[in-house]
């Protein structure tokens, strides 16, 4: 049994819709549709009526509801018991560009200032940090993009100037590597610099985007002039493009570590002086 499909019970109980559970889980239609299925074999009963434009809770789902929360609810009490121990577990996943372009080291700084914390970080896309903080397998996730959950605050921490750098001096944009740091910056570029939107190779890597650079006789791309590029140049094109790093923390999380670590990252992007607004509380 694996507590998911309980909550993935629920969901569809709530929603009475395998299409709208599946969004608000970020997970497939065939996967809440397993889930249910592996559900109702280790209870041996059905749980819910397909009908063709409805679901509805049969007598077996409907008594299985309060038994559903009641276990949610304990196995959630268990963590937050065991977490009272004298070593904290964290949970931090960032995008692949939002840990390049900020916190690589910061990460190595919290280790030693939080001997008593285990910090676990991992690195993936929106959609998949967006599914841990939903399911809690995270507290806290780094982003180039902001995440509209419920339950989830996001705020901006960091903006980082972007410019135009080239394999050499001049004034056009020419064999150009687009990396995708947001919708909202790709938007702004391809409004600006129409011939953007034939780019040679277009990422969402940082890396990749300027190893491709890199390795390559002419070309630009869009990088953050925040750092020197060796055998590159910045064109003198003027531009106003930044590049955002979000911080999303489950809201009423009231884990005493979690606060520190959270402003001892803040604290250490404004030494560098790189951080905006406020994200401590």
């Amino acid at each position: 049994m694996d507590i998911r499909f309980l909550s993935t019970f629920l969901e569809v109980a709530n929603t009475r819709h395998f299409g709208k559970a599946a969004d608000n889980l970020y997970l497939t239609q065939s996967a809440v549709s397993a889930r249910i299925k592996l559900l109702e074999e280790y209870f041996n009963t059905t749980l819910f009526i397909r009908n063709r434009n409805s679901i509805q809770l049969t007598p077996a789902g409907e008594q299985l509801i309060p038994y559903a929360k009641q276990l949610s609810a304990k196995l959630l009490e268990a963590k937050q018991a065991l977490n009272h121990k004298s070593t904290r577990f964290l949970g931090v996943a960032t995008t692949p560009n939002a840990f390049y372009l900020s916190l690589d080291e910061i990460f190595n700084e919290v280790a030693h200032q939080f001997p008593q914390i285990s910090l676990r970080t991992d690195l993936g896309n929106t959609e998949l940090l967006s599914r841990q903080l939903h399911e809690r397998t995270i507290d806290m996730a780094f982003t180039t993009e902001p995440l509209k959950l419920d339950n989830v605050k996001t705020s901006q921490i960091v903006e980082i100037p972007l410019a135009f750098y080239a394999k050499s001096k001049g004034q056009d944009i020419e064999e150009y590597v687009h990396i995708e740091w947001s919708h909202k910056v790709t938007d702004k570029v391809y409004q600006q610099f129409p011939q953007c939107r034939n780019a040679r190779l277009k990422t969402s890597s940082y890396q990749i985007g300027l190893g491709q650079l890199n390795s390559s006789e002419t070309g630009t791309a869009l990088l953050p002039d925040t750092e020197n590029y060796p055998g590159l140049v910045k064109l003198d094109i003027p531009c106003d493009f930044y590049a955002g790093i979000y911080l999303n923390v489950i809201e009423n999380n009231n884990i005493e570590e979690l606060v520190a670590v959270v402003k001892f990252i803040t604290n250490s992007l404004s030494v560098r002086g790189m951080v905006i607004g406020d994200s401590t509380s």
